[in-house]
C-alpha cells in the first residue's frame, strides 16, 4: 500500500506537468513541438518516480535492513531510468525544444520539494 504523502507528491508532479505542458502550448502558439517536449520532459520525472514508489514501497512490514535495500534498489532503478529516458528522447526526438523539455522535467522534479514544504492536516 502506498501512502498518501506519496501519492500526493506523484499527484503534484502530473499537475505541475500539466502547467508546463499549458505555458509551452500558450508561449509555442501553434507549435506543437514546445508542448510535447515539456510533456516529455514531465513523464521523464513521472516515470522514474512511479518506478521508485513500485520497488521500493512493494516490501511491506519488514526488517529496516530489508527495507533501506529495497529504498536503495529504487533509488538506483530511477536514477538509470533517468538517464535512458534522456538518451532516447534527446537522440531519437529531432523536432524537440530542448528548453522546453528540461523546463517540464524540472517542474515536475520541483513537485518533491512543494511536496515536502505542503503540510498535512491530520484529522
Amino acid at each position: 500500500m502506498v501512502k498518501p504523502e506519496v501519492r500526493r507528491v506523484i499527484r503534484l508532479q502530473s499537475q505541475l506537468t500539466v502547467v508546463a505542458v499549458v505555458v509551452a502550448a500558450v508561449i509555442g502558439w501553434g507549435d506543437i513541438a514546445l508542448p510535447v517536449s515539456a510533456l516529455l520532459g514531465g513523464l521523464s520525472a513521472i516515470l522514474p518516480a512511479l518506478a521508485y514508489v513500485w520497488i521500493a514501497y512493494s516490501v511491506q512490514r519488514a526488517p529496516p535492513m530489508v527495507l533501506m535495500k529495497a529504498h536503495y534498489k529504487a533509488e538506483t532503478v530511477k536514477f538509470f531510468l533517468t538517464i535512458i529516458l534522456f538518451a532516447v528522447v534527446l537522440l531519437f526526438f529531432k523536432d524537440i525544444s530542448v528548453v522546453a523539455y528540461f523546463a517540464g522535467y524540472l517542474l515536475a522534479v520541483s513537485g518533491y520539494w512543494f511536496g515536502l514544504l505542503i503540510k498535512i492536516e491530520k484529522k
